[in-house]
């Protein structure tokens, strides 16, 4: 039903992103996908972003939010796994516009972006900003990572226990030009000041005023916020 919906919204105006994102999510949900995947990481507990279920809300290609009782967010396999009255389902980038894990003002918002990061790839971006359209987005892509343990050849002894983590790369990009890719950045003043263009003088001198700093997340989304207010005006 969700899917009819996403299809008849975009067929007047661009058929191709609806039929991709049907396709997407058919191939996802296939009987030998499903398998595969309950063969790999689906029910790693480390493999998500959090490991319980949450309420949250799946935004449709054209923009409806659909609330749903329960999902988690499989880094490692890059899906969104939903559980509601109809059954599970999984929805990997490109099948939704994007999603809200979790309820009210501590909900975390998703978006499908085109991102580069040596190649482009599309996949589920945490968006920072308050807005995902603003003239500069700033987000997160959760990447999972997993080392076996090591062992001695000879003695056959543990020599480096596994580990398993789930890390972040920052990355923004302009959020009124979905077609180009959102770009991996590095915290330092080179790379964030770069961000600015024009605006860069102003924003420095906003940060210097609020004592920013150049490597700390929190303080990088106040200098774009204080950005995309200023190009508003």
């Amino acid at each position: 039903m969700l899917l009819a919906e996403q299809a008849q919204a975009q067929a007047q105006t661009n058929r191709d992103p609806a039929d991709v994102a049907v396709d997407l999510y058919l191939r996802a949900n296939s009987p030998d996908a499903l398998e595969r995947m309950h063969k790999d990481l689906i029910n790693a507990p480390e493999a998500y972003l959090v490991a319980m279920d949450q309420p949250g809300t799946l935004v449709l290609l054209n923009k409806r939010r659909v609330r749903v009782p329960a999902m988690k967010y499989n880094v490692a396999l890059r899906l969104l796994e939903v559980r509601d009255s109809t059954g599970s389902h999984v929805w990997p980038p490109g099948s939704l516009d994007g999603f809200y894990l979790g309820k009210g003002s501590e909900a975390r918002h998703f978006r499908t972006y085109d991102v580069r990061d040596g190649s482009v790839k599309r996949t589920f971006v945490e968006v920072l900003t308050v807005d995902d359209d603003c003239p500069l987005v700033l987000g997160v892509v959760h990447q999972y990572h997993h080392d076996d343990a090591q062992y001695d050849p000879v003695l056959q002894t543990k020599t480096k226990e596994a580990r398993t983590e789930i890390g972040q790369v920052v990355v923004a990009g302009p959020g009124k030009a979905p077609h180009e890719p959102l770009r991996s950045i590095v915290l330092n003043q080179r790379s964030v000041v770069k961000l600015f263009g024009a605006q860069a003088a102003p924003v420095e001198a906003f940060a210097a005023k609020e004592h920013l700093s150049y490597t700390d997340l929190g303080q990088v989304m106040r200098m774009v916020e204080y950005y995309n207010q200023k190009v508003a005006k």
